[in-house]
């Protein structure tokens, strides 16, 4: 009898290692994935990055500081990966100022820095920033090259998210060189990958881009149909920045189709969310927006209004591509008024910021502007001076009738969370359960050998 227990005990022993063994193996699949990716930050470093981002939106000057503050205490310590992250994250606030000449240095020093830690996915994240910076400033061949070097590293990595991120860009690069088709053929090409991998932040930032090719065509009812889909998205997944996009988007869709009072409505319920939000630079887009549809009226005083909050909150952020767009408004307001001398002030001052940052693509609506100004002035040596300025830009493709609505598309997906630090410390305190378990294994099986 008693034999007969030993050997129980003994066959109840070996199934509970090997479940214990079979389960360790399960939770090792489960943890390796977590490490791969970016280097990891250090934990002090990731802290002060997560608290300039509550900044980001609405006081991108002191999210820049504590993020200076977090390049201080990486090259203290003398730390790489802590040093990339931050020269990246850093590019992306510069860039969210319009200052794309310290976007770049910092973009730079992060890629060099991944590359020096073989660090795939950073590297892919740097190369898809550095080709923003390019198609901000109308080098639209570069910036493709980038963007493909990036999507083909994610794809390797089985990053998809990444992946149609680069995607999104190029076929916003498209949208700006006027070539629709190529546009669409990349945004239908991100929903076919995102509905395959059930990625619904993705499937909304397509929709929207998809609005604003159509937008641009003026072709409202397509706009709107996929814009009232990516905004049934938003809405079930509580992404109030989408919702935002998607709202001022309806607005541009409506005015567009000649509807002001729809316009209105919906410009007005986009500023309310992103009021709620704190999302200033979202506050400029949509009073920029609004004082456009004003002016378009022939209500001059409530678009100036608008002009000048617009302003005012892009000077808050010192936000200068912002500053010189809304500049470019009021001049393009002053056209219609027959104030020139007026409209060519505000031309001239928005120039002036587009060309110190390199601003390409904002460059050809200003001199298409300041053009129609001097040609309203009469004055042909300036007329031919800006001419010939607007044909040294390469790809130069904007109208010269007429200024685009701040018709918003995606975010131009800059910025990549480093979300691996949570789910180590998930990876870690399974490891711990695991370790218990079989501590307790141990101990019992000891008990049970006495």
């Amino acid at each position: 009898m008693i034999d007969r227990m030993n050997i129980y005990m003994s066959i109840i022993r070996i199934k509970s290692f090997f479940r214990t063994g079979v389960m360790l193996m399960i939770l090792l699949f489960l943890v390796i994935p977590v490490f791969e990716g970016f280097s990891q930050a250090l934990p002090d470093v990731e802290s002060l990055i997560e608290k300039a981002d509550g900044y980001k939106n609405t006081d991108t000057k002191q999210a820049i500081g504590i993020a200076t503050s977090a390049l201080e205490m990486a090259g203290k310590a003398n730390h790489s990966p802590s040093l990339a992250r931050v020269h990246r994250y850093i590019g992306v606030l510069y860039f969210m100022t319009g200052d794309l000449v310290k976007a770049r240095q910092h973009f730079d020093s992060s890629y060099v820095l991944y590359t020096k830690l073989h660090d795939e996915k950073g590297i892919a994240a740097c190369l898809n920033n550095i080709g923003v910076i390019h198609q901000e400033k109308g080098e639209y061949d570069e910036a493709i090259a980038c963007f493909e070097k990036s999507v083909g590293l994610k794809l390797k990595l089985g990053d998809t998210t990444g992946a149609t991120s680069g995607i999104i860009n190029t076929g916003t690069i498209y949208n700006y060189k006027g070539e629709n088709r190529k546009a669409l053929a990349a945004f239908f090409t991100v929903v076919k990958i995102a509905t395959q991998t059930h990625d619904t932040a993705r499937l909304i930032d397509a929709g929207i881009n998809i609005a604003s090719v159509f937008n641009n065509e003026k072709k409202s009812d397509s706009a709107l149909k996929y814009l009232r889909k990516a905004l049934t998205m938003a809405e079930k997944s509580g992404d109030d920045y989408s919702k935002a996009y998607c709202l001022n988007n309806m607005g541009v869709a409506y005015q567009h189709a000649s509807d002001m009072e729809k316009a209105g409505q919906y410009y007005n319920e986009a500023m309310a969310l992103r009021d709620d939000l704190g999302d200033v630079a979202g506050m400029a887009t949509v009073l920029d927006n609004l004082g456009k549809m004003y002016s378009g009226q022939g209500n001059f005083d409530k678009a100036l209004s608008c002009f000048y909050q617009s302003l005012k909150y892009s000077q808050q952020l010192e936000d200068k591509r912002s500053i010189a767009f809304t500049l470019n408004s009021m001049g393009e307001m002053l056209n219609k008024q027959g104030d020139f001398e007026g409209a060519e002030a505000y031309l001239r001052q928005g120039i002036a910021i587009a060309r110190q940052l390199e601003l390409n693509q904002d460059l050809r609506i200003l001199y298409s502007n300041i053009i129609q100004t001097f040609a309203a002035l009469k004055q042909t040596d300036s007329i031919g001076l800006y001419l010939a300025r607007f044909g040294q830009l390469e790809g130069s493709h904007e109208s010269a009738n007429e200024v685009p609505d701040r018709n918003e598309q995606m975010k131009p997906c800059l910025s990549e969370k480093n979300t691996s630090i949570p789910y180590v410390f998930s990876a870690l305190g399974m490891v711990f359960l695991l370790m218990i378990m079989i501590f307790r294994w141990q101990y019992i099986r000891k008990q049970n050998s006495k």
